[in-house]
């Protein structure tokens, strides 16, 4: 991991996803349903990985649904990710994933691993006007519980 800044490339994702999974697993989205969580890095490899955590959830639950016995998929839609993934690819599949209501632009400010021009990848897109500005702003401020009027004049 030391070489070719792989804690960047591929540790910072990891982690995210084990964030992501612990939190599942352990059931504290069912003890705080409330809670209000972003993941950075496009949700790390969660996106790509979701049906094998879920598949080992069905064939496992003796390891996996040790502290909650909620599939993980049915989490989908009760936090935020951010659209820092860098491809239009992954960006579709997490929107697609996700809804476009819980994908906020990320900017990965200060670090070295964002966007040049913060939000071009999204604008780029083919989404329609509406959908952009959910990813654009919506999402954050639905995250964060602000409403629009408060940035506009």
């Amino acid at each position: 991991m030391d070489k070719y800044w792989m804690p960047w490339l591929v540790g910072m994702p990891v982690e995210t996803t084990t964030a992501i999974v612990s939190m599942i697993f352990s059931g504290l989205f069912e003890k705080l349903p409330k809670l209000r969580v972003a993941f950075a890095h496009g949700g790390g490899s969660f996106p790509a990985t979701l049906g094998r955590i879920e598949h080992g959830f069905l064939m496992r639950p003796d390891l996996c649904a040790v502290d909650n016995n909620v599939n993980p998929r049915a989490y989908l839609g009760r936090f935020w990710i951010d659209a820092l993934v860098h491809d239009p690819a992954v960006l579709k599949h997490v929107v697609d994933l996700f809804g476009a209501n819980r994908v906020a632009m990320g900017t990965d400010y200060p670090f070295p691993l964002g966007e040049l021009v913060p939000g071009e990848l999204i604008k780029s897109m083919p989404y329609d006007a509406a959908t952009k500005e959910l990813l654009l702003s919506g999402a954050a401020l639905d995250w964060l519980a602000l409403p629009k009027s408060a940035f506009t004049a």
